[in-house]
């Protein structure tokens, strides 16, 4: 599988220097390439890449608080500074930056990189394989030992969720989500599987809701309903024809 890479470069020479080197190897994947803060950041958002080339001294930002909203999005995605500066070295490796390389570069210096690249990739995916391997196991135990908790994954920790807390769960892009009042994990179980674990109420294919956390309900269109969720961000939850009339009866309305 390849590796996805952004490169965030001003300098559109450098930027193209940097990809023609970079194209030469068969498992990275230059997937965006763009000369700004705020593009660099929503293609980042959008793509999920495993890593990220960056100048340092991008005009009207600091290259070191753009890596930061880089780690905010995914920590897990690899930074890479390509700068002319060496004085920012230290604060780009406390932001946990994979590499620092000086311009001008050699094609020995990005082929150092790449090869660490690929090592940091290696161990992440082994890491995040053992942490799915753990919550499997998790699940797997007598249901006596974790009837009020869900294991969920975050930041490549287990974080055991208390199911009174949870607002309700949702699938997207083919994951599981728990989402809390203001925090949103990831699970490997499925909505099946925290159905019959929790007895919240299936409203949609995509969404089981925690029925003690609903503020409002509402007619919407072709006989289906929308629940508006008690958290800070009111979520809308749509009730899928089907299941208007066993929400009625649940809550006698």
């Amino acid at each position: 599988m390849k590796i996805k890479c952004i490169l965030i470069e001003d300098e559109i020479s450098n930027e193209k220097e940097l990809y023609f080197i970079l194209r030469r190897y068969d498992d990275i994947e230059i997937v965006g390439m763009v000369q700004n803060t705020d593009e660099g950041i929503d293609l980042v958002k959008k793509l999920r890449p495993q890593a990220v080339f960056l100048d340092i001294n991008v005009p009207n930002f600091n290259g070191i608080k753009l890596a930061e909203e880089i780690k905010d999005v995914d920590s897990t995605i690899a930074v890479i500074f390509v700068t002319a500066y060496d004085k920012y070295a230290v604060a780009a490796f406390e932001i946990k930056a994979l590499d620092y390389i000086l311009k001008p570069f050699s094609i020995a210096r990005i082929e150092k990189a790449v090869e660490r690249l690929k090592e940091y990739i290696n161990v992440n995916k082994s890491m995040k394989e053992k942490l799915f391997e753990l919550i499997c196991e998790f699940n797997n135990m007598e249901r006596k030992y974790i009837i009020n908790k869900i294991p969920c994954e975050n930041k490549g920790k287990i974080v055991l969720v208390d199911v009174n807390d949870i607002y309700f769960f949702y699938i997207k892009s083919e994951k599981t989500y728990v989402k809390l009042n203001d925090i949103i994990y990831v699970t490997s179980s499925t909505l099946n599987d925290m159905e019959k674990k929790t007895g919240f109420f299936r409203a949609h294919r995509s969404y089981l809701v925690n029925l003690n956390k609903i503020f409002e309900i509402y007619s919407w269109f072709n006989g289906t309903y929308k629940l508006i969720m008690s958290d800070y961000r009111k979520s809308e939850i749509p009730v899928s024809r089907g299941n208007v009339r066993k929400l009625k009866e649940i809550i006698n309305i």
